[in-house]
């Protein structure tokens, strides 16, 4: 690993803005629309005004939250085989990178069309993921032809079935997230194996600024009653829901992962979670979001660095644009990739997500899954030491410049790391010129291969005849 991560922020920066965002939590504080939540925060320490179901945090109760929190947690998948350790970049440990999670439509990248996402496509998504070896985490998708009121379920189960990687199991609410807790714990073996070896991680939204409402809370406890693994996502949008400088979009993000932080472990004391910033920005001119801009690589590098200071996880989702665009879609994940990469980011969302998430694409994928290797190679930086220094051998070659020849390349040739790609295509201009396939065929030739020749193994017969009984279940209780 590279020794040293980017800082954007100087030691005195980083104080500024966390003792601004300690002022935030006193002085507005958090909605919090749960009584029982609030009864717990006010038995913590919190000042609590049931009236306007406002709570007030102290630095102190921001503290113990920093302390009680996990500092490393496992995600597991179906098989232990994709087991990961999250913790704090460094350390030796990549970043793990997730698709994007919650999309509606599917984007054929090779021509251009699109169309509503089908159960199918959650199976296919699945399969294909489970076949690209730099990708950890699959998000939930939204299919849109099938009962509305049980999509979700009905996703979580089709994604067990066909993939074997950690999953982001969206859900729609707390009356749902109690059947697919029952889908995880029959695939895990129990509830005891679940808590051990999470095979999926969670969702509870924190609404900007600074507002939980209750059925957030009550996912929230029913995650805990297992310790789940959750995610709250912190989606400023800079000059809407946050302010339009950018120091103060960072404040008030900040103020709310600290905030979050304080009731996800007071309700749920050690609860595994990171800090996720899911940052956009207005566009002024046109009226529209924008996931990808030089601005919100700022104020994600330094909420990067204000996660690795308060030791906790960082997630965000830089490669989630608004261009369908491919060779504008390259630039960005370039970019944006390489830059939370080196701020230390622990984990990478939104991969294959364009249209700010809404739209996913599964030629995309592949060709991030070949970034995201290009990237990883940058973070294993450079193995320094006597002998890759080589200095008797710069001396021996005495300026032939015949290292071509030298033992000493032979012996490095298979031992130094060097990045290998399938995609990207180095060919000189007259070469290409007699094969001009693109970086979208070559990712279409190898989707088709993985889908026809990677294999999942099926889950038993039985397992798969109780997550039937379950969707079966839980059609007949939440239909309309």
């Amino acid at each position: 690993m590279i020794d040293n991560f980017y800082n954007m922020l100087t030691d005195e920066k980083l104080s500024q803005i966390h003792e601004a965002s300690i002022e935030v939590l006193e002085k507005t504080g958090l909605r919090v629309d749960h009584p029982v939540a609030l009864e717990k925060l006010a038995a913590a320490g919190a000042r609590v005004e049931k009236g306007n179901q406002r709570v007030y945090l102290s630095s102190d109760m921001v503290e113990q939250a920093l302390k009680t929190a996990p500092k490393s947690f496992t995600c597991a998948g179906r098989t232990p085989e994709f087991d990961f350790l999250v913790r704090k970049t460094g350390q030796d440990q990549m970043p793990s990178f997730r698709t994007v999670g919650g999309a509606i439509n599917i984007y054929n990248l090779s021509t251009n069309e699109s169309r509503p996402i089908g159960i199918k496509d959650c199976g296919d998504m699945t399969h294909l993921v489970d076949g690209l070896s730099n990708l950890n985490i699959l998000g939930a998708l939204t299919p849109q032809d099938i009962q509305l009121e049980t999509y979700d379920i009905e996703t979580l189960k089709i994604m067990l079935e066909k993939g074997r990687k950690h999953i982001w199991a969206l859900t729609t609410d707390s009356k749902n997230l109690k059947y697919q807790l029952e889908m995880m714990e029959a695939v895990a073996g129990n509830r005891q194996a679940l808590s051990k070896r999470p095979i999926c991680s969670g969702i509870v939204c924190l609404i900007a600024p600074l507002y939980f409402p209750f059925d957030e809370i009550e996912r929230l406890l029913l995650y805990g009653e297992y310790n789940l693994p959750v995610r709250v996502p912190l989606a400023p949008i800079i000059g809407a829901n946050a302010p339009y400088t950018l120091a103060g979009t960072i404040t008030q993000t900040n103020a709310e992962a600290l905030g979050s932080l304080v009731v996800l472990q007071t309700l749920c004391p050690k609860i595994p979670t990171w800090y996720y910033a899911l940052v956009q920005s207005m566009d002024m001119g046109k009226g529209y979001t924008q996931f990808v801009n030089p601005e919100i690589m700022l104020v994600e590098t330094a909420l990067m660095q204000l996660a690795r200071h308060y030791d906790l996880p960082a997630a965000t989702s830089p490669v989630m644009g608004n261009s369908c665009q491919a060779h504008q879609i390259m630039f960005e994940r370039g970019t944006s990739l390489t830059m939370t990469a080196l701020a230390g980011i622990n984990e990478v969302g939104g991969v294959g997500g364009i249209e700010n998430g809404l739209t996913t694409s599964p030629e995309l994928v592949v060709i991030e899954n070949e970034i995201i290797a290009y990237v990883k190679r940058l973070l294993g930086g450079v193995d320094i030491n006597q002998e890759t220094m080589a200095v008797e051998v710069i001396i021996r070659d005495d300026h032939k410049g015949k290292y071509l020849e030298d033992p000493h390349t032979f012996n490095h040739l298979r031992k130094e790391t060097r990045f290998k790609p399938y995609l990207f295509d180095g060919r000189p201009l007259l070469e290409w010129q007699k094969n001009p396939r693109t970086i979208i065929d070559r990712a279409v030739e190898k989707m088709a291969a993985i889908m026809k020749d990677h294999s999942v193994p099926p889950l038993e017969e039985k397992l798969t005849q109780e997550l039937d009984r379950i969707l079966k279940t839980a059609k007949k209780q939440l239909a309309k």
